[in-house]
C-alpha cells in the first residue's frame, strides 16, 4: 500500500465513525428491544459472519491488487494508478469490517470470546492455534495502514520488508477462515477462500518468477 493521500484520510475516516455508530446504535437497540438472548446471539453471529467474510474479500482485493500492480499487470491497459487507489480503498475498509467481525464475537454468548481472547493471539479456548492466526492477522494489517501513514518518515526498504508481511497474513488469514468458520462446509464458502487463494499463488509465482534476462545471464 502506498502513501495515503488527503482524499483518502477523510473516506477513511468516515466509515471509522460511521462502524463506532453502528456497533453503538445496535448495542443500544437490542437492549431497548430485549428480544432474548437466543434472538440477541443469533443477529451478532450473522454480524460476525457477514462481517468476518466481507473483511476478508476486501483483504483479499487489497492483496491481488497489490501483488498484481507491482507486477505491472495494469500498466499496458494504463490502469496501474486506478489500481493502486482501489487497492488502497479496499486495505482501508477491511479495518472497519474487522471491528464488527470482533464485535459480533463478543456479544454472541453462544461461544464465549472475551477481550482477552480476541485481543491475544491463541488465547481463545475455541480452536485457539486457527483463531490466532485471525489474531495476528488483525495487528499486521494495522501495522501495514498505520506505515503507510508513516511511509515520507521510513527508508524504502523497511517499509518493502513490512509490507512482503501481507503475503503470510494472506494465507494466516485463509486458514482462519477455512478452519474456525461455521461454512466451512458449504460450496460457496469453501469458493470464497478457493478463487482469491488460486489468484493469489499465480499473481506470486509471476511476481516473484526470474526474468528472461535473469535467465539468459545464467545460461552464459
Amino acid at each position: 500500500m502506498e502513501l495515503l493521500n488527503e482524499r483518502q484520510r477523510f473516506p477513511f475516516g468516515f466509515a471509522c465513525a460511521l462502524t463506532f455508530f453502528i456497533i453503538v446504535g445496535s448495542y443500544a437497540a437490542i437492549h431497548v428491544v430485549n428480544p432474548g438472548q437466543a434472538t440477541a446471539n443469533k443477529f451478532y453471529w450473522y454480524m460476525a459472519r457477514s462481517a468476518g467474510f466481507t473483511s476478508y474479500c476486501l483483504l483479499s482485493l487489497a492483496v491481488l491488487l497489490g501483488v498484481s500492480t507491482t507486477s505491472a499487470i495494469w500498466d499496458k491497459w494504463k490502469l496501474r494508478k486506478l489500481m493502486t487507489q482501489m487497492h488502497q480503498y479496499a486495505a482501508l475498509l477491511v479495518l472497519p469490517f474487522l471491528f464488527f467481525h470482533l464485535w459480533g464475537l463478543y456479544q454472541d454468548t453462544s461461544v464465549p470470546f472475551g477481550v482477552f481472547s480476541l485481543l491475544i493471539a491463541f488465547a481463545a479456548k475455541y480452536r485457539p492455534i486457527y483463531t490466532g492466526f485471525g489474531v495476528l492477522t488483525l495487528y499486521g494489517w494495522l501495522l501495514l495502514v498505520i506505515t503507510s501513514y508513516l511511509r515520507e518518515k521510513m527508508s524504502a526498504k523497511v517499509w518493502r520488508t513490512i509490507h512482503y508481511a501481507s503475503f503470510p497474513m494472506f494465507i494466516l488469514v485463509t486458514l482462519h477462515g477455512l478452519l474456525t468458520g461455521t461454512d466451512n462446509s458449504r460450496l460457496w464458502a469453501v469458493a470464497i477462500y478457493l478463487v482469491p487463494t488460486i489468484l493469489f499463488i499465480v499473481l506470486v509465482m509471476r511476481r516473484f518468477r526470474p526474468s528472461r534476462f535473469t535467465l539468459k545471464l545464467g545460461k552464459k
